[in-house]
């Protein structure tokens, strides 16, 4: 099941592209307009998350969001707004947001906090496994060591940071985006080529057959799947 997102937002053009944008990455979007509109879907309380923008009609949204954590919504909170002044984000984090995102946005920095919101909500950010096995072949997350097609070798920071990814998310598609925020972090640049030439190597380490992969799967026009069998 989709995770559910509730925007707040009155700018039409905002709205729309944002709703775009998450429906786009696979998520189930309502939208409300107003004040009094956002007060009555977050009390339905039938959200994963909640995107606020700050100045709405007939209303803040620092107030709706402070609203709705007092009557007990649990979910998280992303603000958005133009208002980038520290005494904003500030009072908006004071009010009970979980984030803060200032208008003009990038759609990649949105989806990536929706994302992390998202990851944190549901308790799924996991430290590493110690190790991993993969038929004859193992890898050793304390010490980097890996046995592959080449022997014994010492894995690369990223390469190993990427199979701890995927040994988290086994049978789970992952796509470039969320590999570049996890492995290379959301202020790093570097390209969806970059992430297909890592697992390439990490196929021609792991896999039977690289060109038939059967653990480091392609998933055309979404990402990458990972399993150990």
């Amino acid at each position: 099941m989709a995770d559910r997102i509730l925007l707040i937002e009155d700018e039409p053009l905002v709205r729309d592209l944002v709703v775009l944008n998450l429906r786009h990455a696979g998520y189930e979007v309502r939208t409300a307009g107003t004040f009094a509109e956002g007060e009555a879907a977050l009390a339905e309380a039938k959200a994963d998350l909640a995107i606020v923008d700050v100045m709405l009609p007939g209303g803040e949204g620092f107030v709706l969001v402070r609203q709705a954590r007092d009557n007990g919504l649990k979910v998280p909170i992303l603000m958005l707004t133009a208002r980038s002044d520290v005494q904003s984000r500030v009072r908006g984090l004071d009010c009970g947001a979980d984030d803060y995102l200032t208008k003009p946005f990038d759609v990649a920095e949105l989806l990536a906090r929706v994302r992390s919101l998202l990851r944190r909500a549901s308790g799924t950010v996991a430290g590493p496994p110690k190790q991993l096995e993969l038929g004859k072949f193992w890898i050793r997350f304390d010490t980097g060591r890996a046995l592959t097609h080449e022997g014994e070798v010492t894995l690369s920071d990223k390469e190993l940071k990427l199979m701890e990814l995927f040994a988290r998310n086994e049978d789970k598609v992952l796509s470039r985006a969320d590999i570049l925020e996890e492995v290379w972090g959301m202020d790093a640049f570097p390209t969806d080529r970059t992430i297909d030439n890592f697992v390439l190597r990490l196929r021609r380490l792991f896999e039977a057959n690289p060109e038939e992969p059967a653990r480091l799967i392609t998933v055309r026009g979404r990402g990458y799947l990972f399993k150990k069998a």
